[in-house]
C-alpha cells in the first residue's frame, strides 16, 4: 500500500480515537429544570404581586380631558372666531404612556356639534406645573 494512504488512514483513526476519548473524559452536566404549572405561577404572583407589576398610567378624568381639549381648541391658530366656539362632545378612550413626550396619549371620540359625525383621534395630555391638564391635538 502507498505510504500516503497509510498515513491518511492512521491520521483519521487517531483523530477519531482522540475525539472519542475527549468526549468520554469530559463531564456531562445534568439539567435539572422543570416547567411550572399555571396554578403554581398564579399562586406565586398572588402571594407576591411585585413579581408582576402592572403599569400605572395617570390620565385625566373625562371633565379634565374635555376642559383641556376645549382650551387647546380655542387657542389654536386655525380658529377664526374665538367668541363662537362650538359645543364639543368628547369621550375618552384607552390611554397609554406617551413615548414622544410627557404625559399620556389617549384615543378620543370628538363631535364638534350634536349633528356631526364622531371623529376618533389621538390626543396627548400632560400635567402643567400648576397641576392642570394640557391637551395636545395630534
Amino acid at each position: 500500500m502507498n505510504n500516503a494512504v497509510l498515513l491518511a488512514i492512521t491520521a483519521g483513526v487517531g483523530l477519531a480515537v482522540g475525539a472519542g476519548g475527549t468526549w468520554l473524559v469530559i463531564l456531562h452536566p445534568t439539567v435539572e429544570a422543570r416547567t411550572i404549572t399555571k396554578a403554581e405561577l398564579t399562586a406565586a404572583i398572588t402571594a407576591d404581586p411585585s413579581l408582576c407589576p402592572l403599569p400605572v398610567v395617570e390620565k385625566p378624568s373625562e371633565g379634565e380631558a374635555l376642559a383641556a381639549y376645549q382650551n387647546a381648541q380655542s387657542t389654536s391658530p386655525l380658529v377664526w372666531d374665538r367668541n363662537d366656539m362650538p359645543k364639543i362632545f368628547f369621550a375618552l378612550g384607552q390611554c397609554d404612556k406617551n413615548h414622544n413626550g410627557p404625559g399620556v396619549s389617549c384615543m378620543t371620540t370628538v363631535k364638534m356639534s350634536p349633528e356631526a359625525q364622531p371623529l376618533n383621534r389621538v390626543v396627548g395630555f400632560a400635567k402643567a406645573a400648576n397641576g392642570e391638564w394640557v391637551a395636545t391635538i395630534f
